[in-house]
């Protein structure tokens, strides 16, 4: 019995619904193994190993001036409790107000003793701040290159490069490295946004790049 043009097209769309179901089965399977298997890589995880090799206390202290032209300050009363290993940022609207940061990494420069008649000034709050330090990415960005294999397993971490960009969005070559990603892997790529100091104590915002794969 040859079946009716009717019952044919019936055929046809449930083989063309069964088709189209068992696609849509296949998209989601590979979809979301895809999805879980990103979601696996930690980049937080590599971010923090990172920030905590990076990173260090620094302190800041601020001091202004008298109203006296001749007013000036000597750190003698806190030499003993914040240390020498300083450098005294100017700041360039207010010449009486003075920012000194504290931290073995910096260029420290020297301050000119101040008579004990002309003293005339007021100390601020003493802070202190884990900040990234230019010089210490600069040692990751050298080990990194020098023997992948070991500071991965020193960070306790998976393959992964990173990159630092300035405002302007440009990647800040001395400050980054670029690994061989192999083809066909999944490769998670995040920006952080991060403070960062060099060793004039010049602050810059920055922005971490990390790419992870497995």
């Amino acid at each position: 019995m040859i079946p009716s043009n009717k019952a044919q097209a019936h055929i046809e769309m449930i083989l063309a619904t069964v088709l189209f179901i068992g696609f849509l089965v296949f998209v989601f399977a590979f979809l979301n193994s895809s999805l879980k298997t990103t979601q696996e890589i930690p980049t937080e995880k590599i971010q923090k190993a990172i920030l905590e090799r990076a990173q260090q206390e620094v302190g800041k202290l601020s001091v202004v001036l008298g109203d006296s032209n001749k007013a000036c300050f000597n750190l003698n009363d806190v030499e003993d409790e914040y240390g020498t290993d300083l450098r005294f940022i100017q700041d360039p609207i207010n010449p009486k107000r003075f920012t000194i940061y504290y931290g073995e990494f910096l260029n420290n420069n020297v301050l000119i003793n101040c008579n004990n008649e002309d003293e005339d000034f007021l100390f601020g709050a003493y802070l202190e701040e884990k900040i990234v330090i230019e010089d210490n990415i600069v040692l990751i960005v050298e080990e990194y290159k020098d023997d992948y294999s070991s500071l991965k397993q020193n960070l306790g971490v998976d393959n992964f490069a990173f990159e630092f960009r300035d405002e302007n969005n440009q990647i800040i070559d001395d400050l980054s490295v670029r690994g061989k990603i192999p083809d066909n892997v999944d490769i998670v790529s995040k920006d952080f946004p991060i403070r960062v100091i060099n060793a004039d104590a010049l602050m810059t915002n920055r922005i971490l790049n990390i790419k992870a794969w497995r």
